[in-house]
This record gives structure tokens, C-alpha cells and sequence, in this order.
């Protein structure tokens, strides 16, 4: 490929990415990545704990038999193939809905960057920090192309996590596979066809999206590993006439400012602005989440008083967690209580918390919470700040006439209201609260200093559920 080539996207990406060098990356962003993945190590072990991924193995069992790999899954002694390995990998991250978010991309990152960038560096036995960098590189790829339509992916009907999330994997992996600008730009071109992940599961529920992550992960890793063979991909992976800016989302991207914006790519770091959860469910409802659960608290409530309640939202989140009213009062399974604003505030000011525990099957049939939820009407916020922040407003009503109200202008999260590492490692030890598992921080946040990631991911897979 010539320097007179059009520079394309995926050209620009390509040569964005060979200028990363870890050492000239600020080391606040380089600690905080490492704390990023630990966040997500813990949530899959908490994953492992539930089961999430069962089925999932059972089906790579049922085709296979009980052939292993090389690669590890996190919280399992059984090592797997590289790309079942990051399959398994993005579903326990993901499966809990506990994972991290970029707010602006609306996708979540880590759940499919690190499972791929993982099971590549395993593959081809590559040090600590140059996993890293892959992850990093991935994230700032994904970010980006997440931020080309303010909620556009999703309302042509796609996950950016899913489609965005396999485009970015390639990239990751490519780093780590050492192709060159040509295969880079291949890696993406191919990773495009393999690029999926349907919001079908809003309507009428399912377990796609906790695949969607996985998924994402090994075809982005196929796609590298297809382009370092010598396949050749479209080279206008993005901006053709039949690219992921055309097909993917719901209106014409400004290409002049996707430019801008992927040229910024080793001086500005969207990894900083990754918000993480507090809560495992749909980071659009937490600041609902948590006026509610401060309501509760409110000159301590009694909350058999409550006649009504209105919970305020973007108007852009509504289809996603208040419609169709009927059945988001009554969520059948864990996956669609995350996506229930009715459940989720009912429950949280009955229980004046919202953990993994409130998602168990005696609260979701609990009586009092779905009469609860029963009195919670959903309305759209017009204006809002969103989605560089997740707003939330309820309304309480009592039977004395009196009106109870409370605003969450910014989430808990947010790259204006951010929580520290100490509340990542807080929450790590919830997840994860043994002794054995406490004992392994510190060897995740020096990830830079192994020799060898097979020796991580001998690490990760000793990893402790109880």
C-alpha cells in the first residue's frame, strides 16, 4: 500500500495504532487500564458463580467432546481453543450486565477487548505489557467508531458492543499478531462481515446479548488471524458504500470528524473516560437506581405509603428499559430485570440496595416488589445531557398528598462524576471474596511486569467463585 493511497479509516486506524508505544503512554492510563480489567475479571468470576456460561460450554462441548486447548477461561481449570476461549471469556464479563461502559460510544469495552487480546497474547506467548497495549489500542479503536452516531447502531437495530466490539477485537489482536498496515486494514475489511449483534432481545427477550460480547471477540480474532494468512478484506471497511457507516447506523457519519476524531488516537485517551458500574443492570437506569434507593432512606420511608411513582429518563433510552410498560413490570428472567426501570426501581427502594442478590428468583417474584413496580409509570426526559451522562428523575407520591422527589443530573460513573480505582478494587473484593481471590490484585495491576501471559492466564483460570 503506497503513501498515495486514500486514507481510508481502516488505513488510518492502521497506522493510528503501529504509532502506540506503552512507554509513552501516561501511566495514570496505563493503571487504570489494568484496574479495568480487574473490574472485569471480577465480574466474571461472580459470572462463574451463577453459572452464566453453562450453556454456552456445553454447546462448544457438544461439538467437540471434551477436547481442550491451551487457553485459559477465567474462574475454570479447564483450559480451551483460543477462540472458545474468548467466547467464554466475553460472556462471563458481560453476562451480569456488571461490566464497564463508554458512555458517549454506548458499547461496553472490556468484555470484548480483553477476552480477545487475552487469548492472543496466550497464542503467541507474548509479555505482560505488550497485552496491554493491545487492549489499550482496542479500546481507543472502539471508543471512536462507537462515537461516530450518538445512538445510531442501536436504532438500525444493532449492538455497537457486538459490531463495533469485532471490528476493534481485530485490531487488538492484530497488534499482537504484529500485522503489518496492509493486514491491519484487511484484519477490519474482513472483520466487517463477521460484525453482528441484533437488539431483538429488548422486545422479547433471550440470551443474545450476553453472546454478543464473546462473539465479538473471537471473530475479531479470526478476522486478524485470516488477514495474517494472506486473506484480503474490503479496504473500505467503513465508509463504502456497503461499509458499517452505511449499513450499520441510522444516519450519514461526519467523516471529516471521524478523522479528526481517529487522529487523536495516542495523545487523547477515551479509556479514561470508560465508566464503571455500580450496579449490574442497564447503565441507563442507575440514576434512577439510585434516587430511589436515597428516597428510601429519606427520613427512613415507609414505603407502604407510596400511591405512585414517575421515573424520568432520556427520552433516546425509553424503548430500551420502559416499553412495553406491561411486561417491564414483570421480568420473567434475571437478563430482562436488568432492562426493567419498574423492577429495578421497585426493588430498589424495598430493599434499599441493588446487587446480584436482587436479581435472584425469590425477588423477582417477590410479591411486594412486582406490587411495587406496578405503581411505576415511565416517562421520556426531552433535552437531557445524554450520553455523555445518564440522567434520572423519580417522583414519589404518598397517600397524604405529599410529593417526594429526587434528580441524578449526572450517574455514578461518569466521566463528570468518575469513581477511583479504591471503588474498582471495592468492588472487585465483592465479587471476588475470598482470601485467594483478594491475594491476585496485585498481580493483575502488574500486569506490565509478566513475561509471559500464559503465565497470567494460568493466573486467571486458578481464580476462585466462592
Amino acid at each position: 500500500m503506497s503513501d498515495k493511497a486514500p486514507l481510508t479509516l481502516s488505513l488510518q486506524l492502521a497506522r493510528q495504532v503501529a504509532g502506540l508505544d506503552l512507554a509513552l503512554i501516561p501511566e495514570q492510563v496505563r493503571q487504570r487500564a489494568a484496574y479495568l480489567m480487574l473490574d472485569g475479571i471480577g465480574a466474571a468470576c461472580a459470572a462463574q458463580r451463577r453459572k452464566i456460561a453453562g450453556r454456552l460450554e456445553q454447546a462448544f462441548d457438544a461439538w467437540d467432546g471434551k477436547e481442550s486447548g491451551r487457553h485459559a477461561v477465567i474462574a475454570s481449570p479447564r483450559l480451551r481453543r483460543a477462540r472458545d476461549a474468548a467466547f467464554l471469556n466475553g460472556q462471563l464479563i458481560h453476562g451480569l450486565e456488571f461490566d464497564d461502559v463508554h458512555m458517549a460510544a454506548v458499547l461496553h469495552p472490556t468484555c470484548v477487548l480483553f477476552p480477545a487480546a487475552l487469548a492472543t497474547a496466550e497464542w503467541a506467548d507474548a509479555p505482560g505489557h505488550l497485552l496491554l497495549l493491545a487492549y489499550i489500542a482496542g479500546v481507543e479503536v472502539a471508543a471512536r467508531l462507537g462515537m461516530v452516531s450518538t445512538g445510531g447502531f442501536q436504532r438500525r437495530g444493532f449492538h455497537p458492543t457486538g459490531v463495533v466490539g469485532t471490528l476493534a477485537a481485530a485490531v487488538a489482536a492484530g497488534c499482537l499478531l504484529e500485522l503489518d498496515e496492509v493486514a491491519m486494514v484487511s484484519a477490519q475489511g474482513l472483520a466487517l462481515s463477521m460484525a453482528s449483534g441484533s437488539m431483538q432481545f429488548l422486545e422479547d427477550g433471550g440470551d443474545t446479548k450476553r453472546l454478543h460480547a464473546g462473539w465479538a471477540a473471537q471473530a475479531g480474532m479470526q478476522a486478524a488471524m485470516l488477514a495474517r494468512q494472506g486473506l484480503c478484506g474490503p479496504q473500505r471497511a467503513y465508509e463504502g458504500r456497503h461499509g458499517m457507516l452505511a449499513t450499520h447506523v441510522d444516519q450519514p457519519a461526519d467523516l471529516e470528524s471521524v478523522h479528526r476524531t481517529v487522529a487523536t488516537i495516542g495523545t487523547h485517551w477515551e479509556l479514561e473516560n470508560i465508566a464503571v458500574k455500580p450496579f449490574p443492570a442497564a447503565y441507563y437506569a442507575h440514576a434512577c437506581i439510585e434516587a430511589a434507593m436515597e428516597l428510601a432512606l429519606y427520613d427512613n420511608l415507609d414505603t407502604a405509603n407510596i400511591t405512585a411513582i414517575v421515573a424520568w429518563v432520556p427520552e433516546q433510552v425509553m424503548p430500551k428499559i420502559a416499553e412495553p410498560l406491561p411486561a417491564k413490570r414483570r421480568p420473567q428472567t434475571a437478563g430482562q430485570a436488568q432492562f426493567s426501570l419498574p423492577f429495578l426501581v421497585a426493588a430498589g427502594l424495598l430493599r434499599r440496595r441493588f446487587t446480584l442478590d436482587e436479581l435472584e428468583a425469590g425477588v423477582l417474584h417477590d410479591p411486594q416488589v412486582l406490587a411495587m413496580a406496578d405503581r411505576v409509570t415511565c416517562r421520556g426526559e426531552v433535552d437531557t445531557a445524554f450520553p455523555a451522562v445518564y440522567p434520572g428523575r423519580l417522583e414519589i407520591r404518598l397517600a397524604n398528598g405529599h410529593t417526594l422527589s429526587k434528580s441524578i443530573d449526572v450517574n455514578l460513573g461518569a466521566q463528570a462524576r468518575p469513581v477511583a480505582n479504591s471503588f474498582i478494587l471495592n468492588k472487585f473484593r465483592q465479587n471476588v471474596p475470598s482470601q485467594q481471590g483478594r491475594g491476585v490484585v496485585d498481580r493483575v495491576i502488574g500486569i506490565e511486569d509478566f513475561r509471559s501471559v500464559r503465565e497470567f492466564g494460568r493466573l486467571l483460570a486458578a481464580m476462585p467463585i466462592e
